[in-house]
């Protein structure tokens, strides 16, 4: 069997420089489902909205966006995992989990209680990669996407980290 090489990417805060990447990634990872070329990079940038792009060999190669629902909840909040994607030629390298890991850590840094997500219900690969990182199935959703089909939603609870006392 062969295996795949691990790469180094280094993560970084993405923002509307990024907007041409996400628009060409989101056109290849999501087009099957909607539209999301056309809304994820509108996000970029928005208050409430923290995006992280992998690069590899200082290309972007992955992003992921995470999300925060303002007035929609009472007591610290859930974060939403809105998107995770890996550019093809970048993917089965480990790029996809560090993202994850890195919203998840953002999730901690900014308090909230967990990080929900969906995922398509075909789509085993990433459900396999959301439950090796702690998150656990609570629903399907039939007819969640744009074009019809359906998602599993997950959720994982999020750590409270302690502030240092001074």
């Amino acid at each position: 069997m062969e295996t795949a090489e691990k790469a180094t990417a280094v993560l970084r805060a993405g923002g509307p420089a990024d907007a041409v990447f996400v628009t060409d990634l989101a056109r290849t990872a999501f087009s099957d489902y909607g539209e999301y070329d056309r809304v994820l990079p509108r996000w970029l940038g928005t208050r409430g909205v923290a995006t992280v792009v992998a690069e590899e060999g200082g290309a972007p190669a992955g992003f992921a966006m995470r999300g925060m629902r303002t007035g929609l909840h009472l007591g610290r909040a859930d974060a939403e995992l809105l998107a995770v994607a890996v550019a093809a030629r970048a993917r089965r390298r480990g790029i996809g989990r560090a993202l994850v890991r890195e919203v998840i850590a953002i999730a901690e840094r900014w308090r909230v209680r967990g990080v929900r997500l969906h995922t398509a219900d075909t789509n085993l690969v990433a459900q396999r990669l959301f439950a090796g990182e702690g998150f656990l199935a609570e629903a399907s959703r039939r007819g969640f996407y744009p074009n019809g089909q359906g998602a599993v939603a997950m959720r994982r609870a999020v750590e409270r980290r302690r502030r240092a006392r001074r």
